[in-house]
């Protein structure tokens, strides 16, 4: 992760010093998805709507920096010890990301007129987080989660990355596609925290969850279209 961010930071300083700078303001649109504690659940099962927003700053046509806002429906409905559960809450995704072009690509350039590319940053995703605590005592009954219901707002730190496919269809407007993934530094976004946690016969607590693992994901699957919004200097044709 170390050698991703250097590399990232590396290529944005040698295109930006000498490259035509350009900004664009996007619409998004889509759905969300979730993987998680529950079985029987797939981050391709999306729930609609979401919506956003976004900024992007172009370094140059293969290197860009999008601060990026969504928000919308997320739910689920699968097994967990064999117990049937379900939530569905709204979320608050926001991210700040690279975005590398595969070719060169500049909104309303004919001759830069579309490409793949990927994403890759770092975000927080806002929730709810509901605890039914007498659920919770039935498929773990010796739970270390406590015997009182509890609801709070969450901050989940989040690590986004992703890929998409974009195109002009105009001198200032662009469209494309793009599926991204969220991989959460917390459990709670199915309102099941560490749900196998408990203290054994011993009275020793006994868990499953760290920082790195047993934690959720989000999805995002989602249309986009943008529109520019600063031209820079003009380049010299013989370059463009």
């Amino acid at each position: 992760m170390r050698r991703f961010f250097l590399l990232i930071t590396g290529l944005i300083l040698s295109f930006s010093a000498h490259a035509q700078k350009t900004a664009d303001i996007g619409i998004w649109g889509g759905g969300s998805g979730y993987m998680g504690d529950l079985e029987n659940t797939s981050l391709i099962d999306f729930t609609f709507p979401t919506i956003g927003a976004y900024f992007r700053y172009n370094f140059h046509e293969r290197v860009g920096v999008r601060a990026m806002l969504l928000t919308g429906n997320m739910s689920a409905e699968g097994t967990i010890q064999n117990q049937p559960w379900e939530f569905k809450k709204n979320v608050r995704d926001f991210s700040l990301q690279a975005e590398i072009n595969f070719l060169r690509y500049s909104t309303g350039n004919r001759k830069a007129a579309f490409s793949t590319y990927l994403t890759g940053g770092i975000g927080l995703l806002n929730y709810r987080y509901d605890y039914d605590q007498a659920f919770m005592h039935q498929i773990t009954p010796n739970t270390n989660k406590g015997t009182d219901d509890e609801s709070k707002n969450v901050f989940a730190p989040s690590f986004p990355f992703g890929m998409g496919f974009k195109f002009n269809v105009g001198k200032r407007l662009g469209l494309g596609i793009e599926y991204q993934m969220r991989k959460l530094l917390d459990d709670r976004l199915d309102n099941l925290d560490d749900p196998l946690a408990h203290f054994n016969d011993a009275n020793v607590e006994v868990t499953y969850r760290d920082h790195l693992h047993n934690n959720d994901w989000a999805g995002f699957l989602g249309l986009h279209l943008t529109y520019k919004i600063f031209l820079g200097k003009v380049p010299c044709p013989a370059y463009d």
